[in-house]
Order: structure tokens, then sequence, then C-alpha cells
């Protein structure tokens, strides 16, 4: 079983090819804002470094938000093209589980800064079950989940919220691939990004 994995979400570019519970080839990159330059010839450089012909891919996974909102739709479309030149489905990943997944916890409070004081955010228990399911929220939300379930705090960086650290996490891409492995995949032309908010500009055009 060959799987494509890529994520393009935030400023890091995190692309694998795994086989067989074993990554053949992968590169992660922080290059922010520079995806669109960056991330095509990434994918090419994993492809011919793990020696696969693109047609054996059985399966493509793609982080498919929260997250920047270019980033998300470079890393999706990617995925789609591929997708439908290969004629296979999408797994799509979510940009906040799949760092707790990466780690091992208690309970877990997953983040995506979204500014001016808002998160993305989502609460995964010990087992990466949700506790509180994904969603937008401003600074007084976090700082409550924070207080009532004693979380670890997790993102894409390092930064705080009040005197709390937030820690970045580093993929775990191998635990991660095996974890939506048995996923339901859908047709690429009915993937669409989990924005959970749209940037201000869009919402102003409503």
């Amino acid at each position: 079983m060959i799987t494509l994995f890529i994520d393009t979400s935030s400023s890091d570019v995190s692309i694998a090819i795994v086989k067989d519970n074993k990554i053949l080839a992968s590169i992660v990159k922080d290059i922010p804002g520079e995806h669109s330059i960056y991330a095509t010839s990434y994918l090419d450089e994993v492809i011919k470094k793990s020696k696969i012909d693109i047609k054996d891919i059985d399966k493509i996974m793609a982080v498919s938000g929260p997250g920047s909102f270019t980033g998300l739709r470079i890393g999706l479309t990617i995925a789609k093209v591929f997708a439908y030149l290969l004629k296979k489905e999408v797994i799509c990943v979510s940009s906040l589980k799949m760092r707790a997944l990466s780690i091992e916890h208690d309970c877990c409070l997953s983040l995506i800064d979204a500014r001016n004081d808002n998160y993305y955010l989502a609460l995964y228990d010990c087992n990466n079950k949700e506790i509180i399911a994904p969603k937008f929220g401003n600074i007084s939300e976090v700082t409550s989940i924070i207080d009532k379930y004693n979380s670890i705090c997790i993102s894409d960086k390092d930064f705080k919220i009040n005197d709390v650290v937030v820690s970045k996490v580093n993929l775990d891409l191998l635990k991660i691939v095996n974890y939506y492995g048995d996923e339901s995949a859908v047709n690429p032309h009915l993937v669409v990004p989990d924005y959970l908010k749209l940037p201000q500009a869009m919402e102003d055009k409503k």
C-alpha cells in the first residue's frame, strides 16, 4: 500500500510517500508565503527519492484545514489533480487532529492562530477522541477551555496565550498516515477546504 501525504496548511510544507508502514521519502520545509513556488517541486522531489511509479500510488491524503487560506487551496488542488489523473479518491486530514496524533498526551488543546486574538481549536482526550469538535473561537473561549480541562496546548508554531505556552508539534507523518488509512475517501471533485471561518475580506463580500 503506497500513500501520498500532502500538507500545506501552515508555513511548513510536509510531503511524504509511505509504503507498508515505512516512509520512503519525505520533505518538511518552513516556507511561509511561498507554497505556490515550491510545493509542486517538493512533490516531484519526494516522488523521485521514493523511486516509485506514480501510477502505483494507492491513497492520496491531503490536509483540508483549518489553516492558511491560500496554503490549503494549493495543497488540495495538487491532491485533487493527482487523484483525478490516477483515478483515485482523496482522504481529508484535519490539521488540528494530526498534531494531537503526533504526541502522547492526556488532554490536548490543538490550536491554530487565526489572528486578532482568535483561534481555530479542537480538544482531544488521551485516545484522540474529540472533547470539543473543531471550531473558531476567541481568546476568552480558549483560556476558559485551558482552565477547565488543564490541557496542554499545541500548534504549528511556538507562541503564548497570556502566560500559557503553546508548543509547536513536529508531525509524526507515519502515525498520521496509519491513523487516517481506514478513513473514507471522497471523489476529488467533492474535496473542499475546511476553513471553519472564511477570511474577513470574503465575509465582507457576502
